[in-house]
């Protein structure tokens, strides 16, 4: 009796001291946890993060720390974590398809992955997932199987893309978009169902079959999608493309690319129009070597433009600046930098912009 009752007092505060602690992290290379977690038929909780990643952070410091936390996941998990950078996680966030971060990866006693939940959570938040999940039947690792042991039907690709596509795994989501592209009509892919494969920049980047299909067949795609979307997945594309042409990234898109797409920008229904149409006036400078244009512009324009615009093409521009070896275009850009700084919003840009251009003038 004695005996008994010492086994439950000892089995009470090892529970208790769990909870106290959080979650116990336990350091073991991704095989022993993997044997350990066959040996103990307990699941395996794998945190997969990186240094940088501010979510990632918070989980740590906030969340994993809390004893709620440690009561749920010391009793049911195996609990490891690895940083995707270092050691054997560059090679585990290629083995378990990792594109995202934080990214909790759920497996299962067998080895087998049953899910991956990405971005950060609160307490409550990080264990209702996990639980939900884990008793799903449609999480991205059945679905896996299923792909795996040959399942190709339409509607089953449809349905794994969307897992795909939630969790980051991107060569898997092309593998995927293509052997479902091949099974689709043209009048099946204007459909809302099938927009993933024209509203993501893997699977429909500037330039690609997906894009030209996309833009050949607007007005069907506005019917079946809606305008909005159609619209804002195109102005938030062709922000990427022609901002890359101004911060000096770009060096394949044509002046008749840029014809193109100031041409649809006019017809796209978006308060960004005006900022697009900066961006396409500066880019055609860029492409041209106008270099009195393109200071005319970033004097016009720069109010346009966000902080984190700004911000990007304060130094290409003036590298640009410095390649034509034109000093005096360079003195004037830097007045022009200097005269707006005033009407950017946050404190940091603004030191780092002022930094910049006081630097800048020093060196002329």
């Amino acid at each position: 009796m004695k005996r008994t009752f010492l086994i439950l007092i000892i089995s009470l505060l090892s529970g208790w001291l769990w909870a106290q602690e959080g979650v116990k992290f336990e350091e073991l290379t991704f095989q022993e946890a993997l044997e350990k977690a066959k040996a103990e038929n307990r699941w395996i909780f794998l945190d997969a993060y990186t240094s940088w990643c501010g979510p990632c952070r918070m989980m740590a410091e906030k969340v994993f720390t809390r004893a709620e936390a440690g009561d749920f996941f010391n009793i049911h998990f195996v609990n490891v974590k690895y940083d995707m950078e270092k050691g054997e996680g560059p090679a585990l966030a290629k083995k378990l398809g990792i594109g995202a971060y934080p990214t909790f990866v759920l497996i299962k006693p067998d080895g087998t992955v049953h899910d991956k939940l990405v971005g950060g959570s609160d307490v409550a938040g990080i264990i209702n997932r996990v639980e939900n999940s884990m008793k799903s039947e449609k999480t991205v690792g059945t679905l896996t199987v299923r792909y795996e042991r040959g399942e190709r039907d339409k509607q089953f690709l449809l349905e794994y893309l969307e897992a795909l596509l939630k969790v980051s795994d991107i060569r898997q989501v092309r593998e995927v978009a293509a052997l479902l592209t091949e099974q689709l009509t043209d009048t099946e892919k204007v459909e809302s169902a099938c927009w993933s494969l024209f509203d993501n920049n893997d699977l429909a980047p500037f330039g690609s079959a997906n894009y030209h299909f996309l833009l050949e067949n607007r007005k069907q795609f506005y019917r079946h999608v809606g305008r909005e979307k159609v619209d804002t997945r195109l102005a938030n594309l062709y922000a990427g493309v022609l901002s890359s042409i101004v911060w000096g990234r770009d060096t394949k898109t044509t002046p008749d690319d840029v014809k193109v797409m100031e041409r649809v920008i006019r017809e796209l229904q978006t308060d960004r129009k005006k900022q697009l149409l900066a961006y396409v006036a500066m880019a055609n400078a860029y492409k041209k070597k106008d270099t009195g244009k393109l200071l005319k512009l970033c004097c016009k324009e720069f109010p346009r433009f966000s902080d984190a615009d700004v911000m990007m093409m304060v130094m290409p521009v003036s590298v640009y600046f410095r390649s034509q070896e034109d000093k005096e275009a360079l003195k004037e850009f830097v007045e022009i930098g200097k005269a707006f700084i005033p009407n950017l919003n946050i404190q940091a840009n603004v030191d780092y912009v002022s930094y910049y251009f006081t630097e800048l003038e020093r060196q002329l």
